[in-house]
């Protein structure tokens, strides 16, 4: 409360510009909340498990020994048309899907024969990843292992 020397108590009022900005984010937040409750924005994109695989070996290369480092950079470059090829085969498998439920005529048959397709290559992918990944580590020191379980996995 304002008060002027002698004189009655004055009210402060905010400037009409900061209630009419503050109106308007809680009108625009309130907005897209909405829109996301009654499904009118689209989800966003899964994330490219390469890109986060990537940002993953960069971050750890940084808190790695230079040995562990490299065994870690070897592997991954090994492996780098692997992960691609999983990003690929699940875009595939999300694009069968989508023209199947489009389709004027829907083919279960075809579904599941291009899905079934889909998971054997991507089973094989994960097994090749998986067999890569125990490689690596048992080529890291102790020291490294440690400091790649602290640092959780690629997001």
């Amino acid at each position: 409360m304002n008060r002027t020397i002698g004189g009655p108590a004055v009210p402060r009022r905010w400037p009409w510009y900061l209630l009419v900005g503050s109106l308007g984010m809680n009108m625009l937040l309130g907005g897209i909340l909405a829109a996301q409750a009654l499904h009118l924005m689209p989800p966003p994109p899964p994330p490219d498990p390469g890109q986060g695989i990537a940002r993953f070996v960069e971050r750890a290369e940084r808190e790695l020994s230079p040995a562990d480092a490299a065994v870690l950079r070897r592997g991954y470059e090994a492996e780098r048309t692997a992960i691609e090829r999983m990003h690929q085969n699940m875009e595939a498998r999300r694009r069968q899907i989508r023209d199947s439920i489009k389709a004027p005529t829907f083919d279960p048959d075809g579904l599941r024969l291009s899905l079934e397709q889909a998971h054997a290559t991507e089973a094989e992918l994960r097994g090749r990843m998986d067999s890569r990944v125990i490689e690596v580590l048992g080529q890291l020191s102790p020291e490294g292992r440690r400091k790649l379980m602290e640092m959780g996995p690629p997001r």
